[in-house]
């Protein structure tokens, strides 16, 4: 642990050294999940124990008592859908082992070309999905560790590109009121390339003469590295049963992380959550991000921009939610968690998350 701290952080260094905006693929891998943790804008490494994890920070699987299975849907930004499906099952001394699916949908599109650019009166599809395989546990009453392996398809029209990729992480719970530290790497893989008949095109090797066979030939596409992503968190609850105060109806619990993706600036995000008994839960979180800007401003709303004469910019995105537990109702069969959250994604605009758990 006391190694791999300044190693992230001479890594994170490293790379702020270098422009990589736009570099990647298979972006949809960035959409956070969870009502939970997107209410608390992201802030979750250290905290996270549901089957949210596996998105998050595969360690958290291994805090699963029972089986747990969890559905997310989210109203993403122009019309798309993005759905996120988990389970985790414990295995006794074994470990734990979950599944997830993340799935991207952004429907029909109108196909144009160069000679109908308006359109030809077809359409075509396009989806993104992350099928993992998870196996986490608990080294000791205190350290948790977890890795998952992802197979990643991004698909347009009658063209896919697929690549594998490995996520890894670990928690540690303290002795202090329940300060958690949670560390995580994700999306560390291989490189995406599109291929398909889209790629298939009649070319005439020789213009200059009469009479030539067209020849089939195939499109060569560059290869796009992942959004590989180091995830630094830690957790503290100043009031709870376990906390410098105690009480044993209110818990609450105050969060933050530094995230440092290779294709975006790296930035911090704080989050609350606030438990009134074993029922109701409120949340709310922040990203404080700073950006560099060395030509184009127009992206970038008044509020957000007072000085066109600086490139540098400081902001702050908002998020808030709450949670529903059925723990309190004894007539209930299984244990359920409703969550629900509100993101600003600024220029982007508003988009919601709702999502269930259910544990066994």
């Amino acid at each position: 642990m006391r190694i791999f701290f300044p190693f992230v952080f001479c890594v994170s260094l490293l790379l702020g050294q270098f422009d990589n905006s736009g570099t990647s693929a298979a972006n949809f891998l960035k959409i956070g999940v969870g009502g939970r943790a997107t209410a608390m804008g992201g802030a979750i490494t250290g905290q996270v124990d549901d089957p949210t994890s596996l998105f998050w920070n595969p360690a958290g699987i291994a805090n699963a008592r029972n089986i747990e299975f969890t559905v997310n849907h989210n109203d993403w930004i122009f019309d798309l859908t993005h759905s996120y499906i988990a389970a985790v099952m414990p295995a006794g001394r074994v470990g734990h082992f979950g599944l997830s699916i993340n799935y991207l949908d952004m429907g029909k599109m109108e196909r144009t070309t160069e000679l109908a650019p308006e359109g030809d009166g077809t359409s075509f599809s396009a989806s993104d999905i992350a099928i993992g395989f998870a196996y986490a546990k608990k080294m000791s009453d205190r350290f948790n560790v977890g890795i998952q392996l992802k197979m990643i398809q991004e698909s347009i029209s009658f063209s896919s590109a697929s690549a594998v990729a490995i996520d890894a992480g670990s928690q540690y719970i303290t002795r202090f009121s329940g300060l958690k530290i949670g560390i995580a790497i994700t999306n560390f893989g291989s490189k995406l390339t599109l291929n398909g008949t889209d790629q298939k095109v009649d070319i005439d090797p020789f213009v200059e003469l009469d009479g030539n066979p067209d020849v089939v030939a195939n499109l060569r596409t560059e290869d796009w590295p992942l959004p590989m992503a180091f995830r630094m968190g830690l957790s503290f609850q100043p009031l709870g049963p376990e906390s410098l105060i105690r009480n044993n109806f209110l818990t609450l619990t105050v969060n933050t992380d530094y995230y440092d993706s290779r294709d975006l600036n790296p930035y911090f995000v704080s989050g609350v959550e606030f438990k009134v008994g074993k029922l109701f839960y409120l949340r709310s979180g922040t990203r404080f991000e700073y950006l560099h800007f060395s030509e184009s401003y127009d992206d970038l709303s008044s509020s957000e921009l007072d000085d066109k004469s600086n490139t540098e910019l400081y902001i702050n995105r908002f998020s808030w939610g709450f949670g529903l537990s059925s723990e309190s109702f004894p007539f209930f069969p299984y244990k359920m968690n409703l969550d629900y959250s509100v993101s600003d994604l600024g220029i982007l605009g508003i988009t919601s998350q709702f999502g269930l758990t259910f544990k066994f």
